[in-house]
């Protein structure tokens, strides 16, 4: 039996069961990042996530605003980082936080070097821009996750809540999500949750509508 994991954002589909997280994460390793530590404060509070990833540059966080408390007060995210007790995975070293994991962007992206040279295509000529596989927290989150299966330490079974694609800011990362969970399938890993939710997107081609339900019914035929 492999590990299970559970990817946490701060999507809709996560807001949809924060109050009751704790039933869908059952089981498995709580992987989380940023500051979800507010949107789901029974984890917070339980001491339940597993790893916590803060990836960001520190030229964006030393500005950046991790939100309120009740008092109105800021939140410091250092601290509420260190209050989690779990490991941090992060790019480069953070103030405060005791538990540090800092990410070998060398290996990570050495272990999929031989992937990416079978892709014909991963740079584009007129513009110097590299191909989204590095696009995202989740995607990067994934990524750490196969290496370490890749490596021995075996995968089951991943689900995320949360990590939707679904808003301006996150959509431009949808295609570094869909690539890797399609490499998890690939390693016979199974997925759950609503990590594959944007896949119920309705068809916008006229020409094409109602083709995928044809297929469907062909198949349960």
């Amino acid at each position: 039996m492999g590990r299970k994991i559970t990817i946490l954002g701060m999507g809709p589909s996560a807001h949809e069961r924060r109050h009751d997280i704790e039933r869908y994460v059952d089981g498995t390793e709580i992987w989380s990042l940023n500051n979800g530590y507010g949107t789901f404060p029974t984890l917070r509070e339980g001491k339940k996530f597993n790893r916590f990833f803060e990836m960001h540059a520190w030229q964006y966080l030393k500005d950046w605003k991790a939100g309120q408390l009740p008092t109105g007060e800021q939140i410091n995210h250092w601290a509420a980082l260190n209050e989690l007790q779990c490991p941090v995975y992060t790019g480069q070293p953070l103030p405060y936080v005791e538990q540090q994991t800092l990410i070998d962007w060398k290996q990570l992206g050495m272990h999929y070097k031989s992937l990416f040279e079978q892709i014909s295509v991963n740079l584009d000529i007129k513009t110097g821009q590299t191909a989204c596989y590095f696009r995202g927290s989740p995607s990067l989150m994934l990524m750490i996750a196969l290496m370490e299966h890749d490596n021995g330490n075996t995968i089951e079974y991943i689900q995320s809540y949360g990590i939707d694609t679904s808003d301006p800011q996150h959509q431009c990362q949808r295609p570094s999500w869909s690539f890797w969970l399609s490499q998890a399938l690939a390693r016979g890993i199974k997925l759950g949750g609503t990590a594959c939710r944007y896949m119920f997107d309705v068809e916008n081609d006229a020409g094409l509508v109602g083709l995928q339900q044809r297929i469907t019914n062909l198949t349960r035929e």
